[in-house]
């Protein structure tokens, strides 16, 4: 039986990146009231939400595409010559909130249909077994912070074959083209292109759809999550200082865009007058699609290409755990293959690897945060000046190891907190035209400058240090709390606010072992 891994997408040029599965720390959401009591109503009717959308008034649909608009023209301006300093990003970022906000205001009424999860588990227990899903020995169950994930009812060991997923029962980008959306995703360039987005009109399209053969496994999903989607502009805030608050505000900001690009084309196709997408969408709608695929998608193995994005059920219902990977692909079979990562007895929670990812990304696109990730890391934004005298050489040397001019270096938890690729760049930073020269003719003898131990001078050493701890201290320094604020808070904390706090507890940990190693070098 040949097997192929599975590979999450981390594909650079799109603009949310997946991740899967439930969330840690998951805000508890409560579902929006049925009822419009007390407040001015925009809609024709108020309908049971499980009946069918409620259909806003013309004139109230008027002021919503005028919004839209307006969204939409903030979102694609044309980007200056210069770029944006964070007081303007952020600036812009407020005023598209203050637009969405006033979206959301008008379609308040237009609510997706809502299914208690716990009342979906038996349903979608039947369907697995009708779509040929085998899971052996694990059950849904909840375990409080995580929601909903999936528990042993027996003893289970590694590698024992625990679910088993044929590629029919998965929503997949091939699924999307098979679909009412079909015809839309043939002839649009951003859906032809980003197969993610192309699947978050595809799971909102079923979702929506009472006759989609994916209801069972829809109605199990969070309706809500804790991606930075759902975040206000206080609790983004709470980001300062954090690598992650650029990244979701930009976030933020495409998911607006999409949003109101696809409004347009919603409210404008003549084909799309028929289908159940058109009057239930939403920005709350797009952002929970987003999300659910943002959270659980993964790419599995396809004929002819590099493959594609599936949301595979049963298997995503796994939470995470530091471990193996123990997910294959059943190339013969067409199925996915999910094994135990280590021995589990009957009674704990059967948990799977994700993949190496430091938890800024898992806080932005999965929503959670793992506090012992040997991944972790925390990125520093370095480059060479084009104003450098000597920027050709240092770039050229830069290039030699593999290492861009400017970009995002990393340090990393452990004894020796800075990697390979942030010491090389900084010693190169740090040289001089004599150190340069002695390194540059070379490529075996500069493939050291990526390692502690390897000798180029008092002189840039000295300065190497000296430029890390300066720059780690500072960064230390922009975050409006201290580590110590954050621990004390976090017990008290909960919902989005204890998710934001344990990843500043885990950057500022990263920042004070990194300064404390680098002091005493710098004391030398």
């Amino acid at each position: 039986m040949e097997m192929q891994q599975l590979e999450t997408l981390l594909h650079p040029g799109q603009q949310y990146l997946p991740g899967r599965f439930l969330v840690q720390f998951q805000a508890k959401f409560s579902p929006a009231p049925s009822s419009t009591m007390g407040k001015k109503s925009n809609a024709k009717k108020t309908a049971n939400r499980n009946v069918g959308p409620v259909k806003l008034l013309p004139q109230t649909r008027g002021e919503l595409t005028a919004v839209v608009d307006e969204v939409f023209k903030r979102c694609t301006k044309v980007p200056p010559a210069v770029a944006p300093g964070a007081a303007q990003e952020w600036a812009e970022y407020l005023e598209i909130y203050a637009l969405i906000e006033k979206i959301r205001n008008i379609e308040k009424d237009i609510q997706l249909p809502s299914f208690p999860r716990k009342e979906q588990v038996a349903p979608f227990m039947s369907w697995l077994e009708e779509k040929k899903i085998m899971v052996k020995g694990v059950e849904i169950a909840e375990f409080e912070e995580q929601g909903f994930g999936l528990q042993a009812t027996e003893d289970l060991e590694q590698g024992q074959v625990v679910i088993s997923v044929p590629c029919e029962a998965m929503l997949t980008e091939e699924t999307a083209r098979k679909s009412y959306l079909g015809s839309l995703i043939e002839r649009d360039p951003i859906l032809q292109h980003m197969g993610n987005v192309s699947l978050a009109l595809h799971t909102l399209g079923e979702f929506v759809n009472p006759q989609s053969p994916w209801q069972p496994y829809l109605r199990i999903l969070p309706s809500s999550y804790s991606t930075t989607l759902y975040f206000t502009p206080q609790q983004l805030q709470m980001l300062k200082g954090s690598p992650i608050l650029e990244e979701a505000v930009k976030q933020f900001r495409n998911i607006a865009r999409q949003y109101s690009y696809f409004y347009r084309i919603l409210h404008s196709l003549p084909e799309a007058k028929s289908w159940p997408i058109k009057d239930y969408f939403t920005y709350n709608a797009y952002r929970w699609a987003v999300s659910t695929v943002m959270t659980r998608q993964n790419r599995i193995p396809c004929k002819g290409s590099s493959g594609q994005l599936a949301l595979i059920p049963a298997w995503d219902m796994a939470n995470h755990q530091q471990g193996i990977y123990s997910t294959d692909y059943d190339d013969e079979k067409n199925c996915s293959v999910c094994l135990a990562q280590r021995d589990f007895k009957a009674g704990d929670q059967f948990t799977i690897y994700y993949s190496q990812r430091p938890n800024t990304e898992l806080f932005l696109h999965n929503g959670f945060v793992y506090r012992d990730n040997k991944n972790d890391s925390l990125a520093i934004k370095l480059g060479v000046s084009k104003g450098d005298q000597l920027h050709d050489e240092k770039v050229a040397l830069l290039s030699s190891l593999g290492l861009p001019s400017a970009g995002s270096f990393m340090l990393i938890p452990g004894s020796h907190p800075i990697s390979p690729g942030l010491l090389a760049f900084t010693r190169i930073f740090c040289m001089d035209k004599a150190s340069l020269d002695k390194w540059k003719d070379d490529g075996e003898k500069a493939k050291g400058l990526l390692h502690e131990d390897c000798d180029v001078g008092t002189t840039v050493q000295d300065k190497t240090w000296s430029f890390l701890h300066t720059r780690v201290t500072l960064l230390a320094r922009a975050y409006p709390t201290t580590l110590e604020d954050d621990e004390t808070a976090l017990p008290t904390s909960s919902g989005l606010e204890a998710l934001i706090r344990s990843q500043l507890i885990c950057e500022k940990i990263i920042l004070r072992d990194s300064a404390s190693y680098l002091s005493t070098y710098v004391a030398k």
